[in-house]
């Protein structure tokens, strides 16, 4: 299917007439996941979508790990930024664009429940979308699988990159006598940027015609827009990092229950880890979770009364933010940008720590993703359990709330950026989500004796955390998922050498709970290891706990679970 021919199927009539009754009577947010569920099906057995559906073959196991990413984003087996990894994504962008079609037309034509201000939001957002997946596609091929890309790969490794690089808002090329020169995105991408900014202008000039209930947030949107068009536009490499600062900072003063959020994420797709992928968002904030939204307010506080008792320079100066800091639970009607490719289930954001340190952070929830990604977790879990019924302890909804909740909060505070002057810039990328994992096992055992969980409690979420680490065996090799990869690998040779993980004489895996706590209080001791080393500015010891954690690769229970579930055809 073409791009064009997306437009097509949205505008006959009888496609849509065939699906509004299953729109008749929803508004809102229940609107737009209606709207997601009917294009999810029409992706999925519409003779419209078969082309797409058979791009890696016209088998059933073809067409499942197809549609596993473009519905899913769950991508194993498909190598990264190869032409298949290209050609599954624009298929990807089809399904988007068509969903994001649906929701421009119900907008237009049905009693649909928002107010002018919000159809504004929610309409500009979805055009954006469109345009930022064509920029990301041409974004990863500037940044992956060329010459550029490999030698920076291995100069990196041997500190031979000029500091000047790590620019996060630039492209590297090389000269021809073999040095390396950079280009904002603006001047490397003129044609995407320049699609880009032409939708922001129409926003703005649209949004300030708009009537909006609350004149403050209209003011700070319009404010946060053309400041965000200024980034985008901006070519002036020097001006490029401060003018970011002050979208960030603009954007943390918008406390409405729709956001839009910006292109904030480094480390998951370029040699260096440091360049910001295009990624852009429209997300509304979903009451069908109020009583997990207000547990996760309770598990904030505890790790709020945790963090004050630390006597550490790092603690006085971020707990401000993280009492300062947002957390809920919210829907993402659609996606666009690595998004498409690599969805979190959680995010903790802005990553500058000058900013969360006077604004706070905000933290997003996303339940789609993570009940995805669950049921990936639960195939795996049955294929190297002993006992395949401890699959069961995956919970969409307790893992928002027991480990997505903390392991976002954790970000907040003793975020590895403070220290970042010594230690490498992947080894800041590469530990972080680590840090974050195991600030989420930390907190499980303060949650028992504050009495949110109990001892059985516990022992099913943190065995739910290690089955839903099985995902980075399968994608062993996965350059955006590494950090949480070195994690995984970590967290199972610690588990395996507590004797909390076994394999039996069948070579299956067992979960003793009975020393579930001398893993939890094992993994405490690694955790506090790392803030006091943040709290020394003790590079050295920060970069041997990262050290550690990759050595685990050849511990024997992680080269089992990699020769058990690794998708080998992901490096031929």
């Amino acid at each position: 299917m073409s791009d064009n021919a997306v437009k097509v199927l949205v505008a006959d009539q009888q496609t849509w007439d065939s699906t509004t009754a299953e729109l008749s009577g929803k508004k809102g947010v229940d609107l737009l996941k209606a709207i997601e569920g009917t294009t999810r099906s029409i992706v999925k057995d519409s003779i419209s979508f078969e082309s797409d559906r058979n791009l890696l073959g016209v088998s059933v196991e073809q067409q499942q790990r197809l549609l596993k990413a473009v519905l899913d984003q769950q991508w194993p087996g498909i190598p990264e930024y190869s032409e298949e990894f290209f050609r599954v994504y624009s298929a990807a962008s089809r399904r988007q664009q068509f969903t994001r079609a649906y929701v421009r037309k119900a907008l237009e034509t049905l009693d649909h429940g928002f107010s002018a201000f919000d159809r504004n939001l929610i309409h500009y957002a979805s055009l954006v979308n469109d345009a930022y997946d064509v920029w990301y596609q041409a974004w990863a091929k500037a940044v992956q699988g060329n010459a550029t890309a490999k030698r920076l790969a291995q100069d990196d490794k041997e500190g031979k990159v000029p500091k000047a690089m790590y620019n996060h808002y630039t492209i590297i090329s090389m000269t021809p006598d073999g040095e390396y020169t950079q280009a904002s995105y603006a001047t490397y991408f003129p044609a995407e940027i320049s699609s880009i900014v032409s939708i922001f202008d129409e926003w703005i000039a649209e949004m300030s015609k708009v009537e909006a209930e609350d004149a403050a947030v209209k003011a700070d949107y319009l404010d946060y827009l053309k400041q965000y068009r200024t980034c985008l536009a901006e070519t002036d490499i020097d001006r490029l990092e401060d003018e970011w600062r002050i979208l960030d900072e603009k954007w943390m003063r918008i406390r409405y229950w729709i956001q839009i959020v910006h292109d904030i994420e480094y480390g998951y797709g370029d040699p260096l880890r440091c360049k910001v992928s295009p990624e852009f968002s429209i997300r509304l904030q979903d009451q069908d979770y109020a009583a997990e939204n207000a547990t996760i307010s309770k598990i904030q506080d505890v790790m709020v009364d945790y963090f004050q008792k630390r006597e550490g320079p790092l603690a006085k100066a971020g707990i401000g933010a993280l009492k300062k800091s947002l957390a809920a639970i919210y829907y993402l009607p659609f996606q666009c940008g690595v998004n498409l490719y690599f969805r979190f289930s959680g995010q903790s954001i802005p990553n500058r720590s000058e900013v969360r340190q006077a604004e706070g952070v905000k933290i997003y929830f996303d339940p789609v993703s993570t009940a995805a990604r669950e049921e990936s977790a639960r195939d795996l879990a049955s294929k190297v359990l002993a006992d395949p019924a401890r699959k069961d302890s995956i919970n969409t909804v307790g893992t928002i709330v027991w480990h997505v909740a903390a392991h976002e909060i954790g970000h907040a505070i003793y975020g590895l950026d403070a220290v970042k002057d010594v230690i490498k810039v992947s080894t800041k990328t590469l530990l972080e989500e680590p840090r974050a994992e195991l600030t989420a096992l930390h907190t499980m055992r303060l949650l028992l004796p504050a009495g949110l969980l109990t001892e059985a409690d516990v022992a099913g979420a943190v065995a739910s955390f290690m089955l839903q680490d099985l995902r980075r065996f399968l994608m062993f090799d996965s350059s955006a998922t590494r950090p949480y990869t070195v994690s995984a690998m970590a967290c199972w040779k610690r588990a395996s050498d507590l004797g909390y993980i076994t394999l039996d004489p069948s070579n299956k895996v067992t979960i003793d709970d009975s020393k579930v706590l001398a893993f939890l209080a094992e993994s405490s001791t690694v955790f506090e290891t790392i803030l006091d080393a943040e709290d020394r500015s003790d590079g050295a010891t920060i970069e041997k706990v990262l050290a550690d954690m990759e050595a685990a690769e050849t511990a024997p229970i992680v080269a089992h679970l990699i020769n058990e579930l690794f998708t080998k055809e992901r490096s031929n």
